[in-house]
């Protein structure tokens, strides 16, 4: 269950036209396979504010900004790992405080309703994950998983509350890290190879949710499905660099959205559903 009220209200208030919300729920009832790209502005909707795409820390002063980056750097763990291990405490706090949302909620029930359903995120708050999604590629690896960059043993966590910080690896006494890039850092290669492997396969439909800023391989799935007449579906607060390309544009809450989405979708599919006659 999630905290979230459902909202009711004229769609035009959010510059959200009615006629683009049938036509995307509708294409969901038709569609076999379906792509969703999502990053921090869905889980802002769960109240999970993000600097730079890191969850739980939010600028409160110019000069956070730079504290940040530089306390989440590499040589800041490798030599300070008391000042890293303290940012990822506050994330971590901010990311057990946060519940998946109805967004969130909407993309399992696609997943459990539509034969194959792909979701490429670059939130590490593993909120899809708790809402119940299985299929979901962590583009910037995840938060709670923490890795032995000597031995690299990866192991998963529910939390850090636990834990002695700055946590070691028993088997070797190294200071255990985020599996997840750190600033300066290169991301992770096999996120990709299991995305192309997806892509190879194709889709439907492809949607980019609560995204800001299109990297190349954000707005390559985007650009490959456009090119190929696969209709493609924006939904966030703030335009971006292929908001006139894409086919279906919503400007809002990416929860909100996907809400009136969900509506209309669930509306179609419960009138097919009944028998006829009725």
């Amino acid at each position: 269950m999630t905290s979230n009220r459902r909202s009711k209200g004229n769609t035009s208030q959010a510059n959200l036209k009615r006629e683009l919300l049938d036509a995307v729920g509708s294409l969901l009832t038709q569609v076999r396979s379906a792509l969703f790209i999502t990053g921090p502005a869905l889980s802002a909707d769960s109240g999970l504010l993000h600097y730079r795409g890191v969850p739980g820390l939010v600028r409160r002063k110019p000069e956070d900004g730079k504290v940040f980056e530089a306390g989440l750097a590499i040589e800041t763990l490798r030599a300070k790992p008391n000042v890293t291990w303290g940012l990822l405490l506050e994330m971590d706090a901010r990311v057990r405080e946060a519940a998946p949302n109805r967004g969130h909620e909407f993309l399992v029930r696609l997943e459990r309703e539509l034969p194959r359903v792909t979701i490429m995120t670059i939130n590490v708050d593993r909120l899809h994950q708790r809402a119940g999604s299985r299929n979901v590629i962590e583009m910037h690896g995840a938060l709670h998983d923490l890795l032995c960059s000597r031995c690299e043993l990866s192991t998963r966590h529910e939390s850090f509350a636990k834990l002695r910080i700055p946590p070691q690896c028993k088997a070797c006494g190294t200071v255990l890290r985020p599996d997840m890039p750190l600033f300066g850092e290169a991301l992770p290669a096999d996120p990709f190879t299991r995305l192309q492997a997806e892509l190879d396969e194709g889709f439907d439909i492809v949607f980019s949710i609560g995204i800001s800023t299109m990297f190349p391989y954000i707005a390559r799935p985007l650009l490959v499905a456009k090119s190929e007449g696969i209709p493609t579906v924006e939904i966030g607060p703030q335009p971006t660099d292929l908001s006139e390309v894409v086919d279906f544009r919503f400007r809002g809450s990416p929860m909100r959205v996907l809400d009136l989405i969900a509506d209309v979708y669930g509306t179609i599919v419960s009138r097919r559903s009944q028998p006829s006659g009725m």
